[in-house]
């Protein structure tokens, strides 16, 4: 869990790089439509090295392994609204509205 908390007063890189790595791990893995989006050909190069290196590394834990063990409160509902707000294809992430709306319908409302 200490790897969540980085002291980005202590980095020896942009605090974006490690937000960048941290997201990709997690909910990777990179989508062309992400780098599309970024639209940038100074960036498309590190995105994909970045996307690489993560997944050549066999210990890397993405966000659909993780259980309700190590994070109690992470019940399946809760997932699939974390899965929904964080994908990485622009195209395909919940906006606010499409959370709210869910929220209201479940609610009754």
């Amino acid at each position: 869990m200490e790897w969540l908390h980085a002291d980005f007063a202590t980095l020896e890189v942009e605090p974006e790089s490690v937000i960048l790595f941290e997201l990709l791990s997690a909910f990777g893995p990179l989508p062309d439509a992400l780098v599309n989006h970024v639209n940038d050909a100074e960036s498309e190069e590190p995105l994909r090295g970045l996307w690489q290196a993560i997944s050549e590394d066999e210990t890397n834990e993405t966000f659909d392994d993780w259980s309700s063990d190590t994070f109690p409160n992470l019940n399946n509902e809760a997932k699939r609204l974390i899965m929904r707000m964080t994908n990485l294809d622009p195209l395909k992430r919940a906006s606010m509205s499409d959370i709210m709306a869910n929220l209201l319908e479940r609610e009754g409302h």
